[in-house]
Parts: C-alpha cells; sequence; structure tokens
C-alpha cells in the first residue's frame, strides 16, 4: 500500500511547534523592576500582573501605560539583560505638604472638603495637579471669581535621602464678577421687566448700587428654572430656555442672555379624577374629587397651570390620608387639542412600602433638625413619591441650599431616603434710596439673616430715614415654635416723626412687640402681634389745636393686632395680574390715657390684564376706630387721607382740620383708585408705561366738631408715566381735583422715584 503525505498537515505541526518554543521561551523571562523607593515590587505586580500575557512591545506599552496611569511614576524605560527584562524607574515625589496663599474666599479645609485630596495629591503628578488648578477655578467660577489666577511651586525638602515635595499654591482671586446687563431674547408675551421681576440675579443700577449683583452661576441656573415655572403657570407648558454668557474682561462684568422659545399657551378645557384603579374608592371621596375640579375649573379660560394641579394632589393626599389611605401613586395624562388642554388625573393603588432611614448629607452649616421638620415623613412611616416631591418643595422653600437631591434606595418592602443638600449664602445688605414728593429723600438700608446658627432663626436690622420721619427696627423670627410650622416673631423699633407742618407736633415713639405667624395656605397668612408703645408728644406750634394739645406728653399704649394677608400678585413692582388683601383688626385696653380703642382696617388690590398689554387695576382701603370709653380719639391714632391714596391732594391734605397745622382727622375712612396702565415702550430693557387714574375717598366722624370738616366726597383725575430706569422705577403724574373744599391742601404733580404702587 502505498501512502501518500499530506503538506498541509506538516505546516501546522511545524508552526505548532515554533509557537511552542517561543512560549515557553517568554515563559522563563523574568520582569525586574529597578528604582522604586516608595511603592514596593510587590504593589507594581500586582497593578501589572493580570496584564503580562505576551512580552510583545505593544503589550509591554500597554503595561507601561497602566503604570502611569497609576500617577506614582515620573518616568519608565524598559532594557533587555539576559533573558530578562528590566522595569527602569523613577517615581514620582511624595507630597509632605501642601499650603494655599491669597485664598480669602474658600479656606484650605473647605477646599478639601469640596475636593477629595487623595484624588490629586497622592505623589506629586503634574498632571493631576493641572487637573486640580482646573476644578478649583471652576469652583471660583461658579461664586463669580471669573478672572482667578492659581499657579504652584513644588519645592524638594531638604534631606537627601526622601523623595518629598511641599506644595505651594498661591492664587490670586480678584474680584468677584458683576452683572453688567440682563436680555431676554424671544419674550414676546411678557416684557423684559416683567421677567426680571422673576429672576433673582440683579444688574447694576444707580438705585441698587450696593445691592448684591455679582454673578453667580448656580442663581442663574435657578433663575433659569424660576422663568421656566413662570412661563408654565401661565400655560407655556412646552417653554424652552437657553442661557448664554458674554464676559467683558476689562470691565470684570458679564451680560447674561436668556433665549427663550415660548410654545404654545395653552387653555384648561376640562379635567377629570380616575380611580378605577383605586380600591378604597367611594361615595365621600368622589364628592371631595367632585369639588376639587370644580375649584379648579371656577373659572373659563383658565390657563393650564401645574401649580394648580399640584396644588390638588397636595390636597387630595391629605383627605387620603386622613380615612386612612396611605399606598397610592398619581399618573398624570394630557390630551391637547390647538391650544386646549384635557387633564385626566389618575390615582392607583400601590403595594405597601415604608420608610427605613432618613439620611441627610452635606449640612455642614444648617443643623439637620431644621432639614427634618419640613419633610412630612418620618422613619417608620408609610412611603409615598407625592410626599417626597412635597419634602423637596419645601427645603427649597427654605433658601438655604442652592441644589437639594433627594435618593431612594429600596430594599425588599421598606425605602431609605438620602437626601444631599448644597448649602448656599443666606445673609443680604441692602441700601437703597427712595425720592417722592411728600417724603422728598429716603435712605433705607437693611441687613437679614435667614439662617443664624443654622437653626433658621432670621435677623433683620432696618434703618429707614428722611427729613421728617426716622424709623430703626431690629427684628428676629423664631420659626416652629412649639413644634409646629409656626413663626414666632419679636421686634423692637424706635420712630422720630417731624409732624410740625401738619399737625404740629413731633413724635418719639418705643415699640416693643411679640407675636406668632402661621400660613393658613400657601397665599393666605395669619398673624397675631402684642405690641407696647411708648410716645412722647412735643407741641411745636402754641397755635395748636386743643385737640392736638391734648396729646402733649408721654402716653403708653398696649395693642393686640390680629392681622390677615393674602397675596396673589405676579409681580412687587410692576403687577399686571393678581390679588391682594389685607385685614388688621387691632385693639388697645385703657392705659395711662384712660382711652382704649378697636382699629379695623381693610385693604383690597386687584389687577387684570386685557388683550396682554393693557392693565386695569382697582384699589380700595376701608377703616374704622372706635373708642371704648366713648371718648375722642387720639389725633395720631385717627386716619387721615391724601397723597398716594387721593392724589391730586398733599399729605394730610384731605379731611378734618382745625388750621393748616392742625390736621385732626377722622375716625373713618374709605378710598379708592381705578388704574389703566398701557406700555408706551414696553418690549425695552427699560419701559415706559402710560397711566391714566381715578381717586376717589373720604375721612370723617369726630367726637369734637374741628373748624373744618365737611364730610364729603374728595375725587381726582390724572395721568402719568412710570419709566422703569436703569436708576429703578421713576414716576411722573399729574392729577387734578374735580371735587374738593376749599381748606384741603392740593398737590397736583406727584414725583417719585421708587416703588410706584
Amino acid at each position: 500500500m502505498i501512502m501518500r503525505f499530506n503538506f498541509k498537515y506538516l505546516k501546522y505541526f511545524l508552526c505548532t511547534f515554533i509557537f511552542s518554543i517561543n512560549l515557553y521561551a517568554q515563559s522563563n523571562k523574568e520582569i525586574i523592576i529597578e528604582g522604586n523607593k516608595n511603592v514596593d515590587d510587590e504593589i507594581i505586580f500586582s497593578i501589572i500582573n493580570d496584564k503580562i500575557t505576551d512580552y510583545s512591545k505593544e503589550n509591554l506599552n500597554d503595561i507601561i501605560k497602566v503604570l502611569y496611569s497609576t500617577g506614582n511614576f515620573n518616568s519608565i524605560e524598559i532594557e533587555y539583560k539576559d533573558d530578562n527584562i528590566i522595569f527602569k524607574i523613577i517615581e514620582n515625589p511624595s507630597i509632605n505638604s501642601i499650603k494655599f496663599i491669597g485664598n480669602e474666599r474658600f479656606k484650605k479645609s473647605e477646599i478639601f472638603e469640596i475636593f477629595n485630596e487623595d484624588d490629586f495629591f497622592s505623589n506629586y503628578n503634574e498632571y493631576y495637579i493641572n487637573n486640580f488648578i482646573i476644578e478649583l477655578k471652576n469652583l471660583y467660577a461658579s461664586f463669580g471669581y471669573n478672572i482667578v489666577n492659581i499657579s504652584y511651586i513644588a519645592n524638594k525638602v531638604d534631606d537627601p535621602s526622601s523623595n518629598l515635595v511641599d506644595l505651594i499654591f498661591t492664587i490670586n482671586e480678584g474680584d468677584i464678577s458683576k452683572i453688567n446687563r440682563i436680555y431676554f431674547i424671544g419674550n414676546d408675551t411678557f416684557s423684559n421687566s416683567k421677567l426680571k421681576s422673576v429672576i433673582k440675579s440683579q444688574q447694576r443700577t444707580l438705585l441698587n448700587f450696593f445691592s448684591n449683583t455679582n454673578y453667580k452661576k448656580y442663581q442663574v441656573i435657578n433663575d433659569k428654572k424660576l422663568l421656566i415655572n413662570y412661563y408654565k403657570e401661565n400655560g407655556f407648558k412646552d417653554v424652552n430656555i437657553d442661557i448664554e454668557n458674554e464676559f467683558l474682561t476689562e470691565k470684570n462684568r458679564l451680560n447674561i442672555y436668556f433665549y427663550i422659545n415660548e410654545g404654545t399657551q395653552y387653555i384648561l378645557s376640562d379635567l377629570n379624577y380616575d380611580t378605577t384603579n383605586l380600591k378604597d374608592d367611594n361615595e365621600a371621596l368622589d364628592k371631595f374629587l367632585d369639588n376639587e375640579k370644580n375649584k379648579i375649573l371656577k373659572k373659563s379660560n383658565i390657563v393650564y397651570n401645574p401649580e394648580l394641579i399640584n396644588e390638588s394632589k397636595n390636597r387630595i393626599i391629605a383627605y387620603l390620608n386622613s380615612i386612612g389611605t396611605y399606598f397610592f401613586k398619581f399618573d398624570i395624562y394630557e390630551k391637547e387639542n390647538n391650544e386646549l388642554i384635557d387633564i385626566i388625573i389618575q390615582i392607583t393603588d400601590e403595594e405597601p412600602i415604608y420608610v427605613n432611614q432618613i439620611n441627610v448629607y452635606g449640612n455642614s452649616r444648617t443643623q439637620e433638625k431644621v432639614i427634618r421638620r419640613e419633610i412630612n415623613f418620618a422613619e417608620g412611616d408609610p412611603y409615598n413619591a407625592e410626599n417626597i416631591k412635597l419634602s423637596n418643595t419645601n427645603l427649597k422653600n427654605l433658601g438655604f441650599f442652592k441644589d437639594i437631591k433627594i435618593k431612594e434606595n429600596k430594599v425588599d418592602d421598606q425605602i431609605d431616603i438620602d437626601i444631599v443638600v448644597e448649602e448656599q449664602t443666606t445673609g443680604q445688605f441692602q441700601v437703597g434710596l427712595a425720592v417722592d414728593s411728600f417724603q422728598g429723600p429716603t435712605f433705607i438700608t437693611g441687613l437679614q439673616e435667614k439662617n443664624i446658627f443654622g437653626v433658621g432663626r432670621e435677623l433683620n436690622l432696618n434703618i429707614n430715614t428722611s427729613s421728617n420721619n426716622t424709623i430703626y427696627k431690629f427684628g428676629i423670627v423664631e420659626p416652629y415654635i412649639f413644634n409646629r410650622d409656626i413663626d414666632f416673631l419679636y421686634n423692637l423699633s424706635y420712630t422720630d416723626k417731624d409732624l410740625s407742618d401738619s399737625k404740629s407736633y413731633e413724635l418719639y415713639q418705643f415699640s416693643t412687640d411679640v407675636g406668632v405667624e402661621y400660613a393658613l395656605t400657601n397665599k393666605i397668612n395669619h398673624s397675631v402681634i402684642l405690641e407696647y408703645q411708648l410716645k412722647d408728644y412735643t407741641i411745636t406750634n402754641s397755635s395748636a389745636s386743643n385737640s392736638i394739645k391734648r396729646n402733649g406728653g408721654t402716653n403708653a399704649v398696649i395693642e393686640v393686632r390680629n392681622a390677615l394677608n393674602y397675596y396673589d400678585l405676579d409681580s412687587f413692582l410692576r403687577p399686571s395680574k393678581g390679588s391682594y388683601i389685607k385685614f388688621v383688626n387691632s385693639f388697645s385696653p385703657a392705659t395711662n390715657d384712660d382711652n382704649g380703642y378697636i382699629t379695623n382696617t381693610f385693604n383690597y388690590s386687584k389687577y387684570y390684564t386685557y388683550r396682554k398689554k393693557n392693565i386695569l387695576s382697582f384699589k380700595t382701603k376701608i377703616g374704622n376706630i372706635t373708642s371704648i370709653q366713648n371718648k375722642e380719639i387720639p389725633v395720631d391714632n385717627k386716619f387721615s387721607l391724601g397723597g398716594r391714596w387721593l392724589r391730586g391732594f398733599d399729605s394730610f391734605g384731605v379731611g378734618p382740620r382745625d388750621s393748616r397745622s392742625s390736621y385732626v382727622g377722622g375716625r373713618n375712612i374709605i378710598a379708592a383708585k381705578f388704574d389703566y396702565q398701557r406700555p408706551i415702550l414696553g418690549d425695552s430693557n427699560n419701559p415706559i408705561d402710560l397711566n391714566l387714574f381715578t381717586d376717589f375717598g373720604k375721612v370723617f366722624d369726630n367726637k369734637i366738631d374741628p373748624k373744618s370738616s365737611t364730610e364729603s366726597i374728595r375725587a381726582s383725575y390724572g395721568y402719568g408715566i412710570k419709566f422703569y430706569s436703569p436708576i429703578g422705577p421713576i414716576g411722573f403724574s399729574w392729577a387734578f381735583p374735580i371735587q374738593d373744599e376749599e381748606y384741603d391742601i392740593k398737590r397736583m404733580f406727584l414725583f417719585t422715584i421708587g416703588n410706584l404702587n
């Protein structure tokens, strides 16, 4: 038999044989480490052992890269000797100490609280150190330091036997960058001034020269969120906003640009609740949900506002919890039809789960109890995702934190809650100037700190001074007394009023008061205050009327004041919609002047927007004061009329009087103001509004009979211009009385810098 030899198998055999010989040769090679003093061989081999698959050039280069990545080595070279591979290593020096020079904003301890020292300084490595400088610059930039310069030197320690260096960082922080201008682009619906009233960042103007106009990156990011929320609350649920900054190096200022894509404004057409997947569905719940629907849809053409839905969800949560239902979730479904939107809120049962642990991190200043009291659940309570959202909102409303993150870690039927906060500055110093035709220049300065000693205590110091009126005030707000969401108020004040021209006396008053304040709803506050007043009247005109002279000397007054406030205006400076209501009831028992009284005052303001640019407003004031002993009320406690409440007349210009400098006032007041406002240059950075108005008012009723006390209604009409200038709002108005008495004091022209409302 003849056998044929297959060369293909021979070729395969030879290749296998050669590879085996080569592999055997490589396996007999040894890697030797030389030059390492601080890093042991065992540590190096533990790093590269699983990388040694072969000793090819490519693989050895990969091993070198792995060693370099540890940051321990300055240089690594390979030498082949006697079939061995020698890694010749020069180690990076170890860091003996780190020193910072010029770091006024951040202490060394604060820097290494933010940055993990081991991440950058396990040893001397230029790459890691440069990365640290970049991160530190970013930290400074987030607080407004945009021209910071950071350099370093490495000084070798004198001991020749050591491989140690001392790092010295020199930081030239520079000045904090200021905001130069804030621009809004694409805001077709809302004016620039309206949007500026929404955000917290401020641009420098002459009026707020001393205000905080520092650029803070985190604050601008929060401003974007505020703008988005504002648009969504007005029906623009698809709004999108981008931010761009322009840094003016020579001025160390930034221009901030908000690019706004408003999208469509939606009207809420219908709202329904679906409880088919809720086992506790019952007739009482259905009735409650019907009331919720009617409460929200009580007005036609209401814009879609997510906040209305959130408020409804919170009320539903409270109701379900009150009937013993804790485990449920909300799903919201939206159906769009052109500019109309229908909402279905589905309430579904969930599997029972309970809160195991609540952990709080990042609060280096704010005490943990301050954070925990804003969380409406505790360890062992039923878990509900809606309560997490509500707690997050409560923490944001404190104003203590730049950022809040709530993380949930579920384990079986329990869940751990981690709350991570990033704190921010809570103090504010303000200086301002207001000017008007009645008071003249008024200098206002104040200091506010909202988180004294990290317990949420608020401190207020204010000085308000003009040529005829000076007020010094010190106040403290202590939150959560009696472990309830109630604020304890304490105030001290000193007032000096020079009323010589209008009432022929000067009043020095020291007051101290204590009280409580709390929220009935998210828009209604209630307060009860007990005040002690020590008044010293100095008569400045011997021809003053007897009713005024009776005030002379020192009087002590005790007053209990009960107040309700409702605030729903969209802006304090330039409101265009919403309401403001204030009712105050005061009771003063008979003190050393043997004359107690009861006072009631009611203020109401309402703003409407008509066809986007036309603003209609109505304001009214009604008041009454009654003597408990049926005696004459002191002049100082009576009502007066004129000035801003009845334009066209001077302060103390309308009402009962004995002479020009002996204004008596009255026990009752009623006044009303009607305004029509339309922008002339509403789309500019500094809008100008035309204002047309008419005012009505009356002060009347005295137990005595003043010489001039005609109890007739006074009225005026007029026009004006409101200019929201770079130095602040400026108002000019001309008012013309159409119903007056000959003894009234008129003032037809009014000039105001500051608050125009």
